[in-house]
């Protein structure tokens, strides 16, 4: 050890073992300090991940998927005792609130006249006036949804900069799709019935499964273009 003194600093220490064990200190401070910071990152990041909530529309595409082949199916048995060729009209009626007009009810009419104008029957075009009007009673167009869960539901907490998310052991989600009508045939001379069909029921489903937090897989019976 060497003790030297100087006219500017008093008393200066030169060692060099002092002098390796500051410059290894400093190394590792400047380590840690890396490491803090690439935490301090990967939770910021994190935590503006868990904070983006994306728009979800009211009803998915499979929901709507379930309605519309439900509707589908229930015409395939239809069958109206009309002559080939006769001028109809057609109305869907079904439960809403306040009595408004939904747009599920104008879908509903629309399928209905698609269907039946394949069948050889002549849609009322404008002012026109049908031979035949037809009412189309929905006694439900709706889906329904019953989910099972067994697992770590997913978490927030105050002392966790981003949220924990679900860990699922079971999980299933199913949605099906369900359609009950009749039809009903006046003749708008008259206003007589002419026809009066019995209930046609038909549903769909689409079910979501997922085990040990990484395997899914469905069961449906809706059908998609190949």
């Amino acid at each position: 050890m060497r003790v030297q003194r100087t006219p500017q600093t008093g008393v200066r220490v030169e060692n060099r073992i002092v002098s390796v064990v500051l410059w290894c200190r400093a190394k590792e401070a400047r380590a840690s300090l890396a490491r803090v910071l690439w935490v301090g990152v990967i939770l910021l990041l994190s935590g503006c991940m868990g904070l983006r909530d994306l728009d979800k529309p009211s009803r998915t595409a499979f929901t709507q998927l379930l309605l519309s082949q439900a509707l589908e199916r229930g015409l395939e048995p239809v069958s109206l005792p009309l002559p080939t060729g006769a001028t109809i009209q057609v109305e869907a009626v079904g439960l809403a609130r306040d009595n408004t007009f939904t747009p599920d009810q104008e879908y509903a009419r629309q399928a209905v006249s698609v269907y039946l104008a394949r069948q050889g029957f002549r849609l009322a075009r404008g002012g026109e006036a049908s031979t035949y009007h037809i009412k189309v009673l929905l006694q439900t167009f709706s889906t329904e949804q019953a989910v099972q869960f067994f697992g770590l539901p997913p978490l927030q907490s105050i002392f966790l900069p981003f949220p924990i998310p679900e860990l699922a052991l079971y999980k299933s989600v199913a949605e099906k799709g369900i359609i009950r009508f009749s039809l009903t045939v006046f003749d708008r001379a008259t206003g007589r019935v002419v026809s009066s069909s019995p209930w046609y029921d038909a549903s769909t489903f689409y079910n979501q499964y997922l085990i040990m937090f990484v395997v899914p897989f469905r069961l449906t019976n809706l059908e998609f273009a190949e």
